[in-house]
């Protein structure tokens, strides 16, 4: 039994105010950061109060961000702020501790923060790890939670509208409307009247082009999803020209994965030159 089309916004409240994705994966960013220079920060302070020497705090404050820092990077670059689930934001323990060595080996080229004769190296650079991979795993646990608590209330939902009314858009709206992927469905939009309108597939079409672009230059589309067949290219390319002003994003559908290969996982997609790839496997 198919669907029935719900109205643009059924998904979240209209009076919700919406959290942006970046801003709090920049605040899980600036945790992490945190984490590793409060981890070094902390074994120095106490072996300055036990062992009753005075430290060099400007050099280990220097030496903790630069090791924050780093691991910052290698965790941008490992994928552990990926924001296309919120609901289920990357919590990889190896990862996080993998990092943590990368910003402690890296702060090896800038000298020592401790006076080696005091302390023991091997002792505090372990201290350090410890605490500092310690309080990583709390404050992600913490605001992983936090974030999957406000994923599933909608707060991070994209407002997506779906051009083109037909058997292509009805799967879009299908895999779209799943609610694991954060997305408030919009509305449906087509410009094809009468006997010149495919079957809709049972979805309620809720306007035309002029409709679609007055609603997102009032703020209330995020993306907008063309889903027309790929022998509509002439129309294709004037509908995407009367997007090109409007502050959204604007996506053309050229494929569903699923029916070129036997798998539900989602790929990349890039290009060479004017050719569309669909991302397989990288090479290893």
């Amino acid at each position: 039994m198919s669907k029935t089309l719900a109205a643009p916004g059924a998904y979240a409240s209209k009076h919700q105010r919406r959290l942006s994705r970046q801003v709090a994966a920049d605040v899980v960013a600036i945790s992490d950061v945190l984490s590793v220079v409060l981890g070094g920060l902390l074994p120095a302070l106490i072996y300055a109060v036990i062992g009753d020497f005075t430290i060099d705090q400007l050099t280990i404050l220097q030496a903790t961000m630069l090791a924050g820092f780093i691991a910052h990077l290698c965790l941008r670059f490992r994928g552990m702020y990926d924001t296309s689930r919120m609901d289920a934001f990357p919590f990889k323990p190896v990862e996080l501790l993998i990092a943590i060595c990368c910003g402690m080996i890296g702060v090896l080229g800038i000298g020592l923060p401790l006076n080696l004769q005091h302390v023991d190296l091997v002792l505090w650079y372990t201290a350090w790890l410890s605490a500092s991979f310690l309080v990583m795993l709390i404050t992600r646990l913490t605001t992983r939670s936090l974030i999957a608590s406000l994923a599933a209330a909608g707060r991070f939902n994209e407002r997506v509208a779906i051009f083109g009314a037909g058997p292509i858009a009805r799967r879009v709206y299908d895999i779209v409307a799943e609610p694991r992927l954060g997305i408030t469905f919009a509305g449906l939009y087509d410009d094809r009247m009468g006997t010149d309108r495919i079957n809709p597939e049972g979805l309620a079409v809720h306007g035309r082009l002029d409709d679609l672009i007055k609603s997102a230059r009032e703020g209330a589309v995020d993306r907008i999803v063309i889903a027309l067949p790929q022998s509509a290219n002439d129309r294709m390319a004037a509908i995407v020209g009367h997007f090109d002003s409007l502050p959204i994003s604007t996506h053309v559908v050229t494929h569903i994965a699923s029916d070129l290969l036997e798998t539900n996982a989602g790929f990349n997609v890039s290009s060479i030159g004017p050719i569309g790839l669909l991302d397989v496997k990288k090479k290893r």
